[in-house]
């Protein structure tokens, strides 16, 4: 019996290794919109506090100048989060139709591989039947 080589053996560990870098990059661009979502929550943690204390207190024209412009830097700061957010979910869906692109070509080696073996393993039986069938040939003929 010969062992099963497969011919595309090369091609199909490309293809798992290429489809192993594309899972990777999603899940690093779906750790950064996690990140980036994070940050927007601190950001607006920290706006409406800083809302909160400037009608607490009375405050002089200067504190409340510089509150406000606080406010209005945390409001554009949690713009720019916001652009870059969807910046990275678009980026995530164009990963995601690349990884299953790469999902489908490596199964599609995988299923070859497996139709290939079945041949193998078809072909064996056969080429064993035929040798049983030529040794019990060779039996009778000697009685």
């Amino acid at each position: 019996m010969k062992k099963f080589k497969y011919q595309f053996d090369a091609v199909l560990k490309f293809k798992d290794s290429a489809k192993k870098q594309a899972m990777k990059e999603v899940a690093e661009v779906g750790k950064e919109i996690e990140q980036m979502l994070l940050k927007k929550e601190n950001l607006i943690a920290e706006l409406k506090e800083c809302k909160l204390n400037s009608q607490k207190t009375t405050v002089k024209v200067s504190e409340l100048q510089f509150v406000e412009s606080h406010i209005y830097f945390l409001n554009k700061k949690i713009q720019f989060i916001d652009r870059d957010i969807i910046r990275l979910k678009y980026l995530l869906k164009m990963k995601q139709s690349v990884l299953v692109e790469k999902t489908k070509e490596s199964k599609i080696f995988q299923k070859l591989k497996e139709s290939k073996f079945i041949e193998h393993k078809t072909e064996e039986s056969k080429e064993e039947l035929k040798m049983l069938d030529e040794l019990a040939i060779q039996k009778m003929s000697r009685n």
